[in-house]
C-alpha cells in the first residue's frame, strides 16, 4: 500500500510550484536508500488507467467509442432528423424550386416544339420497344441521363422500360447502337 501512497502524493507534488525539491518518501524510505547508495524500492505502479464511460448515461464502454449502443442509438436518430430537417429546407428553397421551374420550362418547351414530322420514319413506337427498349437495359442509367439531359432517377425507369417521350427516341436508339433502318 506505501507504493500507492506515495504514488498520489508525487502526482500531488508535481503540481506545486516547486517540484525540484524532492518529495519526503517516510513510507517507503526511498530517499534514505538513495542517500546511502542503495537502489530504491522497485516502482511497479502505473497510472491508473481511466474508463471510458459513456457520454450519456455514464456507463462503461469500450475505448473508442463515445456513447453506450443505447445512447448511440439516440443519438443517430436525432441526427437523422435533423439531417432530414435540413434536406426537407434545402429541397424546398427558394433556389431548389427556382432550378425545378428551370427545368420544368425547358422541358415543356422542348415538348411543345417536338413534331412527329421530325422523327425519322423508321423509328416508330414498336421499333422502340422491340429494338431499342431491351438494348437500353444493358446501359447505365447515368449514361443514359447524359445523352437526353434527365435525372439518373428517371433514367434509371427508362432502363427499366418505361417509354420516355418519342423526342428522346433517336438519341436512345443512337447511344444503344441502333442504326438508321430506312
Amino acid at each position: 500500500m506505501a507504493p500507492h501512497a506515495e504514488w498520489v502524493a508525487r502526482a500531488f507534488w508535481s503540481t506545486i510550484r516547486r517540484p525540484d525539491v524532492p518529495m519526503a518518501t517516510r513510507l517507503t524510505q526511498n530517499n534514505k536508500r538513495e542517500a546511502r547508495g542503495a537502489l530504491p524500492l522497485p516502482s511497479s505502479i502505473s497510472a491508473p488507467r481511466r474508463d471510458t464511460i459513456c457520454r450519456g448515461c455514464g456507463k462503461t464502454i469500450k475505448d473508442g467509442r463515445k456513447h453506450c449502443v443505447h445512447c448511440a442509438v439516440d443519438d443517430a436518430t436525432k441526427n437523422m432528423l435533423d439531417a432530414a430537417r435540413i434536406g426537407r429546407q434545402t429541397a424546398n428553397g427558394p433556389e431548389a424550386q427556382l432550378k425545378r421551374a428551370e427545368t420544368q420550362r425547358q422541358n415543356a418547351l422542348a415538348q411543345h416544339s417536338w413534331k412527329e414530322s421530325d422523327q425519322p420514319a423508321w423509328l416508330t413506337e414498336a421499333f422502340y420497344l422491340e429494338k431499342v427498349q431491351p438494348l437500353l437495359a444493358q446501359l447505365s442509367a447515368s449514361a443514359i441521363a447524359r445523352r437526353i439531359s434527365v435525372s439518373r432517377w428517371y433514367a434509371g425507369r427508362i432502363r427499366e422500360g418505361y417509354r420516355p417521350h418519342p423526342r428522346h427516341w433517336p438519341q436512345l436508339a443512337e447511344l444503344a447502337g441502333v442504326k438508321d433502318h430506312s
